[in-house]
């Protein structure tokens, strides 16, 4: 198996349905034999990121095709009219085969949003439910989940690219794919507006946290694609996001650099 000896972290941002862009990216790090020693997330992504660190050889691309996004759809809220994360519960766990961070084969972590006290809550150790179903608790479509005092939503809404979680790797992967940000004119929407004023914020904050960072180096891909909402899980935009972040993560620098580093083992 080729690996690449480095100390190399992975960040997945959040976007809901354009998640699949994950999946691309993941199945090229496995073809290329990166060996990925940390992980984080938010929203889609804390939920990719858990499969991926529970297995790192699993086929993504397989399980995704695989999935029955219509009963997805009919377990949530918008096929119930039941505004409640706990309907999507028993199908996360049928494709998600650890309970707790300590199963996990690469260590990971992710994070969700304490409305009331206007603050970033990790998780890391312990349980991953219900902590994964507040990082997935989209605003206006589920409810806080209330774990202990805390009500939780989705970490996306503080911080959409928590990079800060990941900064003591010396590399970083970083996939946005915060959007879509759509071309605003005279005849746009107005929750196109809405969505698009959203989407900008979050691009800007990730932006700005990736500044932050000090003696990393970082490899951004981020998906331009500025027509596949956040919601729309029809299966047919499956496989182009799978496409786009597979080629974005094969282009990279990150991938053009460590070429020469590649050992086998």
């Amino acid at each position: 198996m080729l690996s690449i000896k480095k100390n190399i972290g992975l960040v997945l941002g959040g976007g809901g349905a354009r998640g699949f862009f994950h999946v691309g990216v993941i199945k090229a790090i496995q073809e290329l034999g990166i060996k990925i020693d940390k992980i984080t997330g938010t929203s889609i992504g804390a939920i990719i990121g858990t499969i991926y660190a529970a297995n790192p050889q699993i086929d993504l691309e397989k399980l995704v095709s695989e999935l029955d996004y219509l009963k997805m759809l009919k377990t949530s809220a918008f096929g119930t009219g039941k505004s409640s994360t706990r309907g999507i519960e028993p199908l996360l766990k049928s494709f998600i085969p650890v309970t707790d961070f300590s199963q996990l084969k690469i260590p990971f972590s992710f994070n969700t949003t304490d409305i009331n006290q206007k603050e970033e809550v990790i998780f890391n150790q312990g349980d991953l439910f219900p902590g994964l179903l507040a990082a997935i608790s989209i605003p206006g479509v589920f409810p806080p989940v209330k774990i202990g005092e805390r009500y939780l939503i989705d970490g996306g809404v503080i911080n959409n690219l928590p990079v800060p979680l990941i900064k003591d790797t010396n590399n970083i992967i970083v996939s946005d794919i915060t959007g879509p940000i759509k071309k605003i004119d005279n005849n746009a929407s107005a929750p196109d507006v809405l969505y698009s004023s959203v989407a900008f914020m979050q691009l800007r904050i990730g932006q700005e946290e990736i500044k932050k960072l000090k003696n990393q180096k970082i490899t951004y891909l981020n998906l331009a694609d500025n027509d596949i909402f956040i919601l729309d899980f029809r299966k047919r935009n499956y496989q182009k996001l799978i496409d786009l972040g597979y080629q974005a993560m094969m282009d990279s620098h990150f991938t053009k650099q460590t070429a020469l580093n590649i050992s086998i083992s």
